[in-house]
């Protein structure tokens, strides 16, 4: 039997910086086998429309099936894990483009924390911490209590993801420059990796970006490296983002009722992977508050869980 007739399923991963999606053959009793992958652009609806998130993320699903040198075609079945797709009008936005397109058979449509949760735990029972562009914890427990914390956008929350790491920064930078805040080498790492002659400068950037938010996000590895160099300002930034996310893990852990050292932990997003210290800040705060994690799970590629997810369900139908 050749590849183009298997049952195939794909599992989608989409946020606010990147796009994943794999592919894999499913058998029997959830088991299945990746053999293709894609990764393009953000496609986060709220961050970059519906236009630039489904070319990004036919994209993806396109280099998908090019990688497994297999022509694109309808699949058994289709999982979703999107960044604000808690929201009922991102899964009627997302079900409408599938009906179109015809992507999947048949398709479950879930928010990407779920995806990274359905990876990195045993059964999909824990608890998941993305801290990527933004930030959300979601947990659920063994008899199916679920949880989230955070989510809540660019404009009213995102605390510790890359992109209010980024903003608070250039905030400090300001403040600096009014006399209302202390000089910070976060100023001339800023300036210079932008190509900008001043301060005020950055009024342009951050209103010209203002559609790219992971544009702004990239920037805060400056304030990793500027803290590694021990500038007061940028760990201050740092100490408060951890803070941030801490609380977020502490809000699921008690609303799900978990123990200190009763949960798996799955961690995701380009801050927490890239950033060893920021992961092992966040660790300690949580042992701190009494509500540290029996095991933590770096996820990778959250596609993957997406891809058990649509395995599961798919065995269950049949």
């Amino acid at each position: 039997m050749t590849l183009q007739s298997k049952r195939l399923i794909l599992g989608i991963d989409g946020g606010g910086s990147k796009t994943l999606a794999s592919l894999a053959v499913f058998s029997s009793r959830n088991e299945f086998q990746v053999v293709g992958q894609g990764r393009a652009g953000a496609s986060n609806l709220n961050a970059v429309g519906l236009k630039s998130a489904t070319t990004e993320l036919e994209l993806a699903i396109e280099r998908a099936f090019e990688s497994a040198k297999v022509s694109p075609r309808c699949v058994s079945y289709l999982c979703m894990g999107m960044s604000g797709a808690g929201r009922i009008e991102e899964k009627e936005a997302w079900t409408s483009w599938n009906q179109e397109n015809r992507i999947g058979d048949r398709i479950k449509i879930v928010t990407d924390a779920e995806t990274v949760l359905a990876a990195g735990t045993p059964g999909g029972v824990g608890i998941s911490l993305i801290a990527g562009t933004g930030s959300l914890a979601y947990g659920k427990s063994q008899i199916g209590d679920i949880a989230r914390s955070g989510g809540w956008g660019y404009l009213l929350g995102d605390e510790g993801g890359g992109y209010r790491i980024a903003m608070t920064a250039i905030n400090a930078i300001l403040k600096a420059v009014d006399g209302r805040g202390s000089e910070t080498a976060l100023q001339g790492s800023f300036l210079q990796t932008l190509g900008l002659p001043d301060p005020q400068s950055l009024i342009g950037f951050v209103y010209r970006s203002e559609n790219n938010r992971s544009e702004i996000a990239a920037l805060s590895k400056l304030v990793f490296e500027a803290s590694e160099a021990g500038d007061p300002v940028a760990r201050a930034i740092l100490d408060q983002a951890v803070d941030d996310l801490a609380q977020l893990v502490s809000a699921v852990v008690f609303r799900l009722n978990f123990s200190s050292g009763g949960y798996t932990l799955a961690l995701t997003g380009g801050t927490l992977l890239h950033q060893e210290s920021y992961r092992d800040s966040l660790l300690e705060r949580l042992a701190q508050f009494n509500v540290e994690p029996m095991s933590v799970e770096c996820v990778d590629d959250p596609s993957l869980g997406a891809i058990r997810i649509a395995a599961e369900l798919l065995n269950g139908s049949t």
